[in-house]
């Protein structure tokens, strides 16, 4: 493989032309890896982060307040968003796919047991054990645990688990997709770094791709020639790209329907309730750390609960999860000792603090290398956080500012809603929670003002850069832009990957489900090629005059 700058490159022709070089693209990428397509992947940004390309980046936010340092939301970068994700893992629920009254614009154009064998491929990618199955009760089995004895009330909450990355080549780290592509040795497959996608050019009167306009850092342009394009640039730029790419249809590729960049969603998440660092340890029985051992390693899952789909469609709820997170005190042994091991501690401090804590040392050897559990730490506070799924709503979306970046493109004006079924979502699994704490027997949550008051989400709760839904899946054209194969409608050899295609969130962590669905879009991508060969050919045999000419200018 060969991964170069664009400088000096005059255009281009390719089989399949890949932007993004993300979890999406990048496993696209290396799933064509040895084919007989000729590859490209275009990356804005280069092997390190640069002013200039974070630039490129900036949003206008009108709408709720959300992350406006672009770096925590999306990255400029050889391996993309893969620098600054924390690695935590979940398939959707089964429930997630299914129409749900109380949830309007819900329902997938397939089932769980269509990903099902994707996810499984999805996990070598990420560095993780199992792709599915590991999210519920199954865990248990699966872990060779026995579950609690104090079991929740399955009508109303339910075990949930998430599992952490690992990177491929260290194991305290989470997966840099960067790392993947370096490691890859495939003659057919080219990447080139900073190269800014700014419009896709349409062929046979806007029915099938045909080019790929890139300026480098000096806004220089060029053109990749492709048969097939897949946009893997993110929730945010994926709708920003097609809406950009309008010199023929002025609202934008896939846009008949004016949907692109519509049903912004992300996952609202914060504290719901605290716990005191005492007393919380009887409470990791429902919510703790566990180890498990597969072919590929160890690897850490993080047990939390989730509403039950009972009590969701009973009460008119969306889909949520809680878990605890434990903020760690600076004299923790623990963490005294990490850094002791890596070589970036040793101080008399760290001593210290191992020193004084030797029974708390003791009973981490035995939970966490004897039982595969929780280690118990030195705590400053304990919050019982939640993450709660958005109702897909048209209005939350993604536009077009009046505001230029320096290649003159349009920046991204955000228009992110959260809305009062999210927040009563959130009220009532704290509340479900700590009930369910106290009929267990186990020391009770206390729950936050604003879930005691019935108030909106506080400053705290904002979007944790999962942006969603912006180029949805549907069969039918009028409710999405894209088919069930991540195909947009009506454009031939055009294709979307990332979370921008779900048609509903979740609760869960997007990255596992991006991936599994990139993998099964490059499987459909491979057997479109084996049973047309010339499929491309016949869509732009007739272009218009204009378009020929036009086509001779840019190459």
């Amino acid at each position: 493989m060969i991964i170069s700058d664009i400088h000096h490159r005059q255009g281009l022709t390719c089989d399949i032309c890949i932007i993004g070089s993300g979890p999406a693209g990048a496993t696209i990428a290396e799933e064509l890896a040895g084919s007989r397509l000729d590859v490209v992947v275009v990356e804005s940004g280069g092997r390190r982060r640069g002013a200039d390309t974070d630039a490129l980046n900036e949003i206008e936010s009108i709408g709720a307040p959300r992350q406006m340092e672009q770096w925590l939301v999306r990255n400029r970068i050889l391996g993309g968003t893969s620098h600054s994700w924390t690695g935590r893992c979940a398939p959707l629920d089964p429930s997630d796919y299914a129409a749900r009254p109380g949830v309007p614009q819900s329902g997938w154009p397939f089932g769980p047991e269509e990903v099902g064998p994707y996810l499984d491929r999805a996990a070598p990618y990420l560095g993780l054990g199992p792709g599915r199955d590991f999210s519920d009760e199954r865990f248990w089995a699966m872990s060779r645990r026995r579950p609690p004895k104090n079991a929740l009330d399955p009508a109303l909450l339910t075990p949930f688990f998430w599992q952490f990355s690992r990177d491929c080549r260290n194991r305290f780290d989470t997966m840099r997709f960067a790392h993947r592509l370096d490691r890859l040795r495939a003659g057919n497959l080219r990447v080139l770094t900073g190269a800014t996608a700014c419009h896709i050019d349409t062929l046979a009167g806007g029915r099938a791709v045909g080019s790929v306009e890139v300026a480098d850092a000096q806004d220089q342009r060029r053109a990749i020639s492709a048969k097939s394009v897949v946009l893997c640039a993110g929730g945010i730029e994926n709708a920003r790209l097609l809406l950009v790419s309008n010199r023929q249809f002025p609202a934008g590729l896939g846009n008949a329907n004016d949907l692109v960049g519509r049903y912004l969603m992300d996952h609202p998440r914060g504290s719901v309730a605290r716990l005191s660092s005492h007393t919380y340890w009887p409470s990791t029985q429902h919510f703790g750390f566990y180890t498990m051992r597969s072919q590929r390693g160890a690897h850490l899952f993080c047990q939390g609960v989730r509403l039950s789909p009972a009590v969701q469609q009973k009460e008119g709820l969306l889909n949520a999860a809680a878990w605890l997170s434990e903020f760690v005190a600076p004299d923790d042994p623990w963490s005294a000792l990490q850094r002791i091991l890596r070589g970036k501690g040793g101080s008399s401090a760290d001593a210290g603090s191992i020193a004084r804590h030797l029974p708390l040392l003791a009973r981490g050897v035995y939970h966490h290398f004897g039982r595969g559990d929780t280690i118990p730490r030195k705590l400053l506070r304990v919050e019982l956080n939640c993450a709660v799924e958005q109702r897909p709503d048209p209005d939350s979306r993604v536009m077009l500012s009046d505001r230029m970046d320096r290649h003159a493109m349009p920046l991204s004006r955000i228009d992110w809603r959260v809305n009062a079924q999210e927040q009563h979502t959130a009220r009532r699994l704290a509340q479900l929670v700590a009930a369910e704490f106290v009929r267990l027997g186990l020391p009770a949550p206390v729950l936050d003002d604003w879930v005691l008051q019935g108030a909106a989400f506080p400053p705290s709760f904002r979007d944790v850069a999962h942006p969603i839904g912006t180029t949805r899946m549907a069969d039918d054209p009028k409710r999405g832009v894209v088919d069930r194969n991540c195909a947009v409608h009506g454009i031939a050899g055009l294709y979307v990957a990332g979370s921008s295609v779900f048609p509903t969130a979740g609760h869960a962590n997007p990255t596992l489900m991006i991936v599994a669905l990139a993998v099964r879009l490059a499987d459909r991508i491979k057997l479109e090629i084996a049973k047309n060969v010339g499929g491309w050919k016949t869509a732009l045999v007739a272009p218009r005059r204009e378009e020929a000419r036009k086509e001779e200018l840019l190459f």
